[in-house]
């Protein structure tokens, strides 16, 4: 018996008139029913007997009509299926007929075996049309208004057709056939195994399989192990007859193996197998002796942008990175080379792109094989290694530049102001001292920005409220921007505190807001905003992702000139600058990049070309500092004054322990000299030698400043030390010691800032004793 949807007498009634008719002619047949019984049993009057039996016999006579003309629909129904299943029951194609609403009301094994339990021709279309019931409907009515129709669609697997004619009663009958697309490989003008990597083979030309004895399932079934390497044209035999092809093996992009065979070997006919090269998806050429590409697939000319016409000189398309092509053809000719395969640059002013190409010998008349991918992707990514290298080298040398130079300052800066204590102002010689003063502290300036680029400078982080330091700030800012430029200041609603230097915050906002100023020549206006901004999800932005939490955002925005794509990548590199030549470091938004990155903060810039730039910076957002109540304030007492003191000096560098030396004389204390810690260790064995204070370089050759402290520190336990050095990491390396009473100053100093941190050093000791 043929499965078939509503085949059955209930199915075709249900199909017709739907549940909803024949409950209807049951509950109309039920009250003419009623009513008759009513007028038998009710005690009324004659006229209104008479009426309820005209009514009930009206409504019971009309219920029986209606049943025989549903009874004879059905019927109808059934004989109409009952052909329609004789003609297209067991025919394989999908075949079905729908009611007026696209209703199924028969199907054939294959339409069932598809419909999967749906009732409705749109099942059919619903993975080939975005809207199978407005498809339904459409043909639907165009067959029952035109006849026969056909609507072919285009799938993966070939092509479907539908076929409808009306089938009575406004019912369609559908027809489906399915036909396979020819696999286009067979098409190919040459001889092709696609297998995986394994050898395990998945597509086999028509004629290598009819060569073949049996049907191979593995390369190694049909060809001759050992095949030529991957990318190289060679030579491949097949198993059986033995029978030699010239062919290139090819690796594809989802690591599947290609084997491509052109033709039997023949040195006559090599040109002829290379035009079989064609259709293949990656750019092959042939150049002959004289370097002249004169055979190229079409992947080739679309790489090296080809008219079909053109035969050039290779050495005049691509250049390399390194020596010239046309020496490295040469070579490879003379065999004075083994490497075969460089990377070269594609010569187009239009075009930043990079081949990997691979030559090989191909026939007698010494012609290269050229087989080329695109390595741009490859350059790129070492490019941007290269450049983590540099950067990073740059950070050291940063450090350790910072290191000499910085004592290199100290001991300028400190012997300029021993000076300036003998002159006045009205010394002639002031205006030059405090020149080499202020250019002094502009070099110490210019390192702490090389610190900030390589994040190695130390930080004094504390809890900063942006609305007071914008307002502190603002001040400053305004007599920067000149007369040209408004800057304009926009607080956010309920902004939340951040953690950061609040000296270095102000450098990072100078930068942005002069870098503002310079993109406007003719003026314009600079934004300062900020705003809380929540991010539950985090955010990823620029190959960055920031975790999710509550952020601080402070935006510097101006109308200038913008910038290039170009410009815009390379904004945050050291040394990198737009402007003229002496006008800027190059190290200013480096310096910025590199606080809010020690910050653990994030900042990124948008800009366009004649549309302005914005700079925006997202730092953590800080729980407001719980409020402890103070207890009554006792009165202090009067500062003692600083105590004439013994003064342990030990540092490597002449000219900074001459000052230092000299600057604590000058406040009274005795000063004890030593070039390096195994020295100040030769001083401390006399018993009678008892410093009231260490004063010590961190790093110097040999012991370094913690080590030597810690070999005496258990005979001077309370004695109090001064580190101090230009390179930051020593703060780091003085911290990890874990001293008590030990302190830090950063090089460059004045001699105020170094002896008064002694003379507090000594206070202290004097208090506490």
């Amino acid at each position: 018996m043929t499965p078939s949807i509503g085949s059955g007498p209930n199915s075709a009634r249900a199909a017709v008139f739907g549940p909803t008719a024949g409950q209807l002619l049951g509950l109309v047949a039920t009250v003419g029913a009623a009513l008759l019984l009513v007028a038998l049993l009710a005690d009324l009057s004659g006229p209104i007997s008479l009426a309820l039996w005209a009514v009930g016999a009206s409504i019971l006579c009309s219920v029986c009509l209606l049943a025989a003309w549903q009874w004879h629909v059905r019927q109808r129904l059934r004989r109409d299926l009952t052909v329609v299943s004789a003609l297209y029951g067991s025919a394989p194609a999908t075949a079905l007929v729908d009611g007026a609403a696209g209703k199924v009301v028969w199907a054939n094994a294959a339409a069932t075996q598809r419909l999967a339990g749906a009732t409705h021709a749109m099942a059919f279309l619903e993975d080939i049309s975005a809207d199978p019931a407005e498809l339904v409907a459409r043909l639907h009515d165009r067959a029952l208004a035109e006849g026969q129709i056909t609507h072919s669609v285009a799938v993966d697997t070939g092509e479907l057709r539908l076929t409808l004619r009306p089938a009575g009663h406004g019912r369609t009958l559908w027809q489906l056939d399915e036909t396979s697309a020819p696999d286009l490989r067979d098409q190919l003008p040459f001889d092709m195994i696609h297998s995986y990597p394994d050898g395990r083979i998945t597509y086999l030309s028509p004629r290598l399989a009819a060569l073949a004895s049996a049907k191979p399932k593995h390369v190694a079934d049909l060809l001759k192990l050992p095949l030529p390497k991957a990318g190289e044209p060679g030579i491949f035999t097949l198993r059986d007859s033995g029978e030699r092809h010239n062919g290139l093996r090819i690796t594809t992009e989802d690591a599947n193996e290609l084997v491509v065979l052109i033709s039997p070997a023949n040195p006559d006919n090599t040109h002829q197998d290379f035009n079989a090269l064609q259709m293949l998806p990656i750019a092959v050429a042939l150049i002959d002796r004289d370097g002249v590409l004169i055979r190229a697939n079409d992947e080739t000319r679309r790489i090296l942008r080809l008219r079909k016409e053109d035969k050039r000189r290779f050495c005049d398309l691509l250049e390399g990175l390194g020596r010239p092509v046309g020496e490295w053809l040469a070579d490879l000719r003379a065999g004075r080379v083994t490497t075969a395969t460089e990377v070269l640059r594609v010569n187009n002013p239009a075009d930043d792109l990079f081949l990997q190409v691979s030559l090989r010998s191909y026939g007698t008349d010494g012609e290269l094989v050229a087989i080329m991918h695109d390595a741009t992707e490859f350059k790129a990514l070492e490019a941007k290694f290269t450049q983590s290298q540099k950067m990073q080298a740059i950070g050291q040398l940063a450090g350790g530049v910072a290191h000499d130079f910085n004592n290199l300052l100290t001991a300028i800066s400190g012997h300029c102001d021993l000076i300036l204590l003998r002159h006045d102002r009205s010394d002639v010689d002031y205006p030059d001292l405090m020149q080499i003063q202020q250019n002094t502290n502009r070099a110490a300036a210019l390192v702490r920005q090389l610190l900030a680029f390589s994040r190695k400078q130390t930080l004094q982080f504390e809890t900063l409220d942006l609305h007071d330091l914008l307002a502190d700030a603002i001040h400053l800012l305004n007599r920067l921007v000149g007369e040209r430029v408004t800057l304009t200041l926009r607080h956010g609603v309920d902004m939340p505190l951040i953690r950061s230097d609040k000296r270095q915050f102000e450098q990072v906002l100078m930068n942005l807001v002069v870098n503002a100023r310079d993109a406007m020549p003719m003026g314009g206006e600079i934004v300062i905003e900020t705003e809380h901004c929540a991010l539950p999800n985090g955010l990823r932005r620029d190959k960055v992702m920031l975790p999710p939490g509550n952020y601080a955002v402070i935006r510097v925005r101006d109308e200038g000139i913008g910038m290039s794509s170009t410009t815009k990548a390379k904004v945050f590199d050291p040394f990198f600058s737009t402007k003229r030549q002496g006008e800027g470091t190059g190290l200013g938004l480096s310096t910025v990049y590199g606080i809010i990155k020690q910050s653990g903060g994030f900042i990124f810039v948008d800009s366009e070309e004649g549309h302005g730039t914005t700079f925006s910076i997202y730092l953590a957002a800080q729980a407001a500092p719980s409020v402890k109540p103070q207890k009554p304030a006792k009165p202090k007492a009067p500062a003692a004054a600083t105590p004439r003191s013994t003064v342990l000096l030990v540092e490597d560098e002449a000219p900074v322990r001459s000052f230092a030396a000299r600057a604590l004389q000058l406040q009274g204390h005795r000063v004890l000299e030593a070039d390096s810690g195994e020295a100040a260790l030769a001083l401390l064995q006399d018993p009678a030698v008892r410093p009231d204070v260490f004063v010590s370089d961190v790093i110097m050759p040999g012991l370094d400043g913690p080590g030597w402290v810690a070999q005496i520190r258990d005979r001077f336990p309370n004695t109090p030390i001064v580190f101090m050095s230009g390179y930051a990491e020593d703060s780091r390396i003085a911290a990890q010691a874990e001293f008590g009473q030990a302190v830090f100053i950063g090089k460059p100093f004045s001699l105020a800032e170094f002896t008064g941190l002694v003379n507090e050093q000594l206070r202290k000791l004097s208090e506490a004793a």
